[in-house]
């Protein structure tokens, strides 16, 4: 018998079925992605077609980490040494609600717009020593809605816009902000290693799967952001998340699209605010810690500023103006 012959035949039967395999390889992949790629193209067409208004995409894969916030009390803490100002802390200590003693002017209003001095002077209040940890915090927006400006807490860039780590500055009839209110995760550290995110047009697409996004909308540019996705009793865990807002002829609604794995979020953000003005409701106000005013005055605003009824914000504005007139 030729073994030597028996051996040839082998190696190039073995050179043939590692050819053939990897034509069959390179073959799927490519078949993978022109399929991608068109349900892609399929589906931005099926949009237009629904006369969605779509924003100019980034279709950027960002690499990003997961964030801890542990458990603190420094709102409590530091809160009684801020000045010029009447305050109190929630009686779970989650957030601060504070009554200028002198509102800060503003130059503009809601109906002709706030002018550049305007955003200056407000970003020079935050970062001062009358907000606690304002240097953590960047601007997000104005919300005519409920008449404040809104400013984010950032980590690694990255806006936390669940509504557990935010100030919202209050404007009154006199379009000066008279009020602030802040909530604070607390310093955060990265966790894992960094994962890949989906791109802000397939957070999108994955809504409009999804029906959430009707025909004749107009999408906003999603922000790429952090997120609460774990509350634990002595630490929570943050993790990238698309908010995307959609407008539609009965209003606007924000959408969160998981970054990382692409679902999306069913359970609303948490307000600590909203179950604080429950707990007012209902009578419950104890373990609210007042601090005084810094020309001696002992009595805080019982009111929170945030209460969303027009009603209820007319009688903020004028307490808190009685108050300054004391």
């Amino acid at each position: 018998m030729d073994f030597k012959k028996i051996e040839t035949i082998f190696i190039i039967a073995f050179a043939i079925l590692n050819l053939y395999l990897f034509n069959s390889y390179t073959n799927r992949t490519s078949l993978h992605y022109a399929t991608s790629f068109d349900d892609s193209v399929n589906i931005v067409e099926r949009m237009d077609q629904s006369d969605i208004n779509l924003p100019n995409f980034e279709e950027v894969e960002h690499e990003v980490k997961a964030v801890q916030a542990d458990d603190h009390d420094l709102l409590e803490e530091e809160a009684i040494d801020l000045e010029d100002q009447a305050g109190s802390v929630s009686s779970d200590g989650s957030y601060y609600t504070s009554f200028l003693s002198n509102p800060l002017e503003l130059d503009g209003n809601p109906n002709d717009g706030f002018t550049d001095s305007d955003y200056m002077a407000i970003e020079e209040f935050v970062k001062s020593d009358y907000v606690l940890f304002g240097q953590e915090y960047s601007f997000g927006e104005f919300d005519p809605e409920t008449s404040r400006f809104i400013y984010y807490q950032t980590v690694n860039g990255l806006p936390v816009m669940d509504g557990t780590s935010q100030i919202s500055l209050f404007i009154d009839s006199n379009n000066d902000i008279f009020s602030y209110h802040q909530l604070y995760a607390g310093p955060m550290t990265d966790q894992g290693e960094e994962e890949e995110t989906i791109t802000d047009l397939e957070a999108v697409q994955i809504l409009f799967q999804n029906n959430d996004i009707p025909p004749g909308s107009t999408v906003d540019l999603p922000i790429l952001s952090y997120h609460r996705t774990l509350d634990l009793e002595d630490l929570s865990i943050y993790t990238p998340v698309w908010v995307v807002r959609v407008s539609t002829s009965s209003g606007k609604q924000s959408f969160r699209v998981h970054a990382l794995n692409g679902t999306i979020i069913q359970n609303p953000a948490v307000f600590p605010l909203e179950e604080e003005e429950e707990d007012q409701e209902s009578g419950d106000d104890e373990g609210d810690q007042d601090f005084e005013e810094a020309d001696g005055e002992d009595d805080g605003p019982d009111q929170d500023p945030t209460e969303d009824d027009d009603e209820g914000q007319n009688d903020q504005d004028q307490n808190a103006e009685e108050q300054m007139n004391d």
